[in-house]
């Protein structure tokens, strides 16, 4: 009998081996497409992309503060650098610095496009100045690469979208559908311009088929074992909410400290939130990206992982999960991100007081996340609020079965040699957000290449990046012609 079940066991195993391999050999790596050459880089678009840097508009909390003299500026340098633009384009200014450029096509029945970025920047810290390797808003060319605040979030888009419309324009060509340049002046800060701009294009009745907007790039060398460059289009973003934990407990002189202070309890109770995580969850896009990189991988055993992924699902999960962009993609981040309290050395504070800030996996609401913080603390002392007037619930999902994300696909693999397109949700926010009520088709992706220094140290935009970007940029222009619906 004992002989019998072995063998029996010995079959069932055989037989889970050769659907394994079977699966796994039917893999197949996405079509290597072929990308056409790129035209060369006019110095004059370097010029523009340096001078568009040299003018600091820094987006400040506080946008009743905002510095005019820089936005203004920033105005007459588009009217000097792209004066066909200006000529055959209507303008509307929205909101005293947000911009709707439109160009108008042949054929008025197809929807427009939209093709958008912000050109506000965050701030440099002073501190961190002496760090940079040259002047953050000095718009130097340096190593093949324009350096700055602003060369990658998100002046590159800004200006290679400009500078392709420019060129076309030169060129006399004539777009079959509606272009639409929108250009929000505070994304950075509130993004109150982009919502005014959608107003605007409400209040026209305007929807679009296609809204590209900054977010995903091109990564390479990130997947260890796929060796061609990846596009991760955006196809969604995650929710955003932020909840304040308050803690008041009487304090007194620190002679005589009690057994626990306001600060013991915040404490503890945000070291038990960190040990405990929200669970993984398979969205559709993720799932998507992996089976289109499965059969690119040259690991064979992460190939037979990604291809058998109903029974490795956890051992995909887990590898995912090794770095925090891969971990923020698979589940609901929470991290604390503000501390305060006390008033002096001397004195053992009232109340203490963190920042807890959450991005919210498709699936799942500020609700639920609110539910898991209290019941991860598991103490009443500790007073959970909402705090601030961004909050928002993850978006929703543009379908990558849409003409709108096919058009993406081949204006990526027409860009970018031997690329990977696939969809990916957004772990940060953008402005984009804002045109999910006006469009079906709305995508976040700029062709830059493991961008560097972003919100960072030494900020900069290779050549090679820019010149890819105004590329792709007018592939779109160009192939948006066809029905997107």
């Amino acid at each position: 009998m004992l002989k019998k079940f072995f063998s029996f066991l010995a079959l069932i195993l055989a037989l889970l081996a050769g659907v394994l391999v079977v699966n796994t050999m039917r893999s197949k790596a996405w079509p290597v497409g072929k990308a056409s050459a790129p035209d060369p880089l006019p110095d004059s678009a370097i010029a523009h992309m340096s001078a568009a840097i040299q003018i600091p508009t820094i987006s400040p909390e506080d946008t009743s503060h905002i510095d005019s003299v820089h936005f203004n500026q920033f105005r007459l340098f588009l009217e000097r650098s792209y004066p066909l633009l200006h000529q055959q384009l209507t303008r509307t200014i929205i909101k005293n610095y947000s911009y709707v450029y439109e160009w108008k096509g042949s054929d008025s029945s197809l929807l427009p496009v939209i093709l958008m970025g912000h050109y506000d920047v965050v701030p440099v810290e002073l501190s961190a100045v002496k760090l940079w390797t040259v002047a953050p808003f000095g718009g130097e060319l340096k190593d093949s690469a324009v350096w700055g605040r602003g060369a990658v979030d998100d002046k590159a888009a800004v200006i290679s979208i400009l500078e392709s419309v420019e060129q076309l324009l030169r060129e006399h060509f004539v777009p079959k559908r509606t272009i639409l340049l929108c250009f929000g002046h505070n994304e950075e800060s509130t993004g109150t311009g982009a919502i005014a701009i959608v107003d605007y294009l409400k209040q026209r009745n305007t929807r679009a088929d296609l809204v590209i907007d900054e977010g995903g790039e091109i990564t390479t060398g990130k997947l260890k074992d796929v060796q061609r460059p990846v596009a991760m289009i955006g196809v969604g973003e995650k929710g955003y909410v932020t909840f304040e934990l308050a803690v008041e407990k009487p304090g007194g002189h620190s002679s005589k400290p009690a057994k626990e202070t306001a600060i013991d309890i915040l404490m503890a109770a945000l070291y038990r939130l960190r040990r405990t995580q929200m669970p993984f969850r398979m969205t559709a896009p993720v799932s998507e990206f992996l089976n289109r990189v499965s059969g690119s991988s040259e690991s064979f055993l992460n190939k037979m992982a990604l291809s058998n992924r109903w029974l490795f699902e956890r051992m995909v999960e887990n590898k995912l999960a090794s770095t925090p962009e891969g971990e923020a993609m698979l589940r609901t981040t929470i991290v604390p991100t503000i501390l305060e309290s006390g008033i002096r050395e001397n004195v053992i504070p009232t109340n203490a007081r963190a920042i807890v800030n959450c991005r919210i996996v498709t699936g799942e609401t500020t609700k639920q996340v609110e539910d898991f913080i209290r019941a991860a603390i598991h103490d009443d002392r500790v007073k959970i609020s909402i705090k601030g007037d961004f909050n928002t619930e993850p978006s929703a999902l543009t379908d990558i079965q849409s003409p709108a994300f096919r058009l993406m696909e081949e204006a990526v693999q027409e860009t970018v040699e031997g690329v990977i397109p696939v969809p990916y949700t957004m772990l940060g926010a953008s402005d984009s957000r804002s045109y999910r009520s006006i469009s079906n088709g709305v995508v976040n992706f700029t062709p830059l290449v493991n961008s560097k220094g972003y919100h960072g140290i030494d900020e900069r935009l290779p050549l090679a990046d820019f010149r890819r970007s105004i590329q792709f940029f007018s592939h779109i222009i160009k192939g948006s012609g066809k029905p997107l619906q």
